[in-house]
């Protein structure tokens, strides 16, 4: 049986952060929780271990749960409806897309939002390979219905 620190070293290519990275991670999960949170559960920094390999997305969004707060779990099973990823500074976009094609998709997730905060920049990836890319208006994921103005997004 693994214990809880073998079981976070399973991690490593996950990222480090920066604080343009928080700072964005943080204002994401409160535009999404403002106005989503009835019909999803919106999740930062959730340690998932899908069939298809161990992943921390920034950012998970699944079906509306309850927190049941005398019994937590370290990594969960379930499968988000959508991750968000946001590029960090000393990560590879190959890297990134990488890891959402491998281990994202064939998990079961249904759209990845990638984030580019130096270009302000946000793309909506689907399993079949398409993309929406957004840099302006309103973002607007076809899986979750979720929409967001991309000027909320990157308010300074």
């Amino acid at each position: 049986m693994e214990t809880v620190i073998e079981q976070l070293t399973d991690f490593d290519d996950e990222k480090m952060s920066s604080y343009n990275h928080s700072e964005l991670q943080s204002h994401l999960a409160f535009l999404l929780k403002l106005s989503y949170r009835t019909q999803y559960s919106i999740l930062t920094e959730l340690d998932f271990d899908f069939a298809s390999g161990k992943t921390r997305p920034d950012l998970a969004i699944l079906p509306k749960r309850k927190a049941d707060w005398l019994a937590d779990e370290i990594v969960v099973q379930d499968i988000p409806l959508t991750t968000i990823e946001i590029l960090s500074p000393e990560q590879s976009l190959n890297s990134l897309t990488d890891r959402i094609y491998k281990k994202h998709f064939p998990a079961g997730v249904k759209s990845v939002w990638l984030v580019v905060p130096t270009v302000q920049t946000v793309s909506i990836l689907l399993p079949d390979r398409r993309q929406v890319n957004f840099a302006e208006g309103v973002v607007a994921d076809p899986v979750t219905g979720i929409q967001l103005k991309l000027s909320e997004i990157f308010e300074g």
